[in-house]
């Protein structure tokens, strides 16, 4: 039961954002996405159980995680922004990198789910990308565009 639980979340998530990222929905969309998720989800769950892998997402996260997906929209116009500012000045914006502190660095079920998810929708952003969380030094590892912490959450 287990495995099916996880299959299934993971077949719907994938399910969706084929129809998300394909912009169309038709029938051969749907089935395209129904096949396409089936494969991808079973892969992933025979890894994630090959790996031993338990992960439990906090639904602490999940405000975040949604106010991640509203940002892409005002970090989208940045980016547009700077590219016209890159082109103007005939000079290349190459971005930093930053180190923030992330506290969910254990080996429990809900800290391994809280790291995926966050790495996940971290980088929804067009302005940032979430590269690693450093366990050690509990710290998250961010490359911004533009200097912009909204852009960057929930890593």
């Amino acid at each position: 039961m287990r495995h099916l639980r996880a299959w299934l979340i993971m077949w719907v998530a994938l399910f969706l954002a084929w129809l998300l990222f394909s912009g169309d929905v038709n029938r051969i969309e749907l089935i395209a996405a129904a096949c396409a998720a089936a494969v991808a989800a079973t892969i992933g769950e025979i890894a994630r159980t090959k790996a031993d892998v338990r992960a439990a997402v906090p639904l602490r996260l999940v405000v975040p995680m949604l106010r991640a997906l509203l940002q892409v929209v005002p970090d989208f116009g940045l980016l547009v922004w700077v590219l016209v500012l890159s082109i103007a000045r005939r000079e290349v914006v190459r971005g930093t990198t930053k180190r923030r502190a992330y506290h969910d660095v254990g080996n429990d079920p809900r800290s391994v789910g809280a790291r995926a998810l966050a790495l996940w929708s971290a980088n929804f952003s067009p302005n940032a990308i979430a590269i690693d969380i450093d366990r050690d030094k509990h710290e998250s590892i961010v490359h911004d565009l533009i200097v912009k912490r909204a852009s960057e959450r929930p890593a």
